[in-house]
């Protein structure tokens, strides 16, 4: 294939998975945002395969191994501890084994957010730490200058907000029905 070819095959991959990234983070379900996120890492991995962005490439496949653990995590063998330890480490290994300089610090430290954050069991405190994981993330997309990256990182804080906005409003309602059950004298 040509590079024309390459970068054409890149822009598209990029494109479907910035499409998919708006729907990451707005289900109420860790299970759901897991699942959606291992799909996502997959486009995101060929994306950066085609450009030759090593260290988001590598840490795109650590990231599917990551969202398949973490997506049993009620299973016994995949409800250790050691797993949240083994993927910082990889994490970090890969960052190592694909060095492009500092800029590769940032995907490195986007990801270790990822793998806390994906780790956490409600779906708030996975949104919450997902923040720093996609700007350091969208600042690597810059660097890189690949569009689709920026627009991704983009729309994952999008996703990222709508769900949060989902979260303050079950919040608010279950507040509110509580405050309802208590008798007017007794507020």
């Amino acid at each position: 294939m040509n590079s024309e070819t390459l970068a054409l095959a890149a822009r598209l991959i990029g494109y479907v998975a910035v499409a998919l990234a708006l729907f990451v983070y707005i289900s109420k379900s860790r299970k759901v945002i897991l699942a959606t996120k291992l799909s996502n890492d997959v486009l995101w991995a060929a994306h950066y395969i085609l450009i030759g962005g090593w260290s988001g490439a590598a840490l795109n496949i650590m990231a599917i191994g990551r969202e398949t653990v973490f997506y049993f995590k009620e299973k016994k063998w995949a409800s250790s501890r050691v797993w949240l330890y083994v993927f910082l480490v990889l994490t970090w290994i890969s960052c190592i084994l694909t060095w492009e300089g500092p800029q590769s610090l940032l995907p490195m430290a986007g990801t270790s957010f990822a793998v806390m954050s994906f780790w956490c069991s409600d779906p708030l405190k996975v949104r919450l730490l997902a923040i720093p994981a996609q700007i350091l993330w969208l600042i690597y997309g810059i660097i890189h200058m690949t569009i689709p990256g920026i627009i991704g990182s983009s729309i994952s804080l999008v996703s990222i907000l709508i769900g949060l906005v989902g979260d303050y409003q079950r919040y608010r309602r279950e507040k509110e029905g509580k405050s309802a059950d208590i008798e007017p004298n007794e507020r």
